[in-house]
């Protein structure tokens, strides 16, 4: 019996750390995002979510995040290819797992983003 919890309580650790690795690793290449939002009168606990991430939002974003004013596109002749822009999900559809409030989660929301060397 004792054989048989260790081999249990391995199976369990290397599935957990199977689905830690997974979740850096698709925070950090873009395919997850860290969505906050801090405590209020409508959220009293606030929270942290990690959502998947739609086209164009930042790898830490909240409900008062900023984005950067865009630049005009010039208007030089020639053809131009580029994606159309998709319409984005509501956030419900989009959370992965809910988290407890996560203040630094939240800061990091609100610095500016670095520019893009474009």
């Amino acid at each position: 019996m004792f054989k048989f919890l260790k081999r249990l309580f391995t199976f369990a650790l290397v599935i957990l750390l199977a689905a830690a690795f997974w979740g850096v690793f698709a925070i950090w290449t873009g395919i997850y995002s860290v969505y906050s939002y801090p405590p209020s009168k409508d959220r009293p606990d606030g929270g942290t979510l990690i959502v998947s991430r739609d086209q164009g939002e930042p790898m830490f974003n909240s409900a008062d995040y900023k984005p950067a004013t865009p630049k005009p596109e010039s208007k030089t002749g020639g053809l131009r290819f580029s994606a159309a822009k998709k319409p984005t999900q509501p956030l419900k559809e989009r959370t992965i797992l809910s988290l407890p409030y996560v203040e630094w989660a939240y800061k990091k929301s609100l610095e500016p983003e670095p520019p893009t060397g474009e």
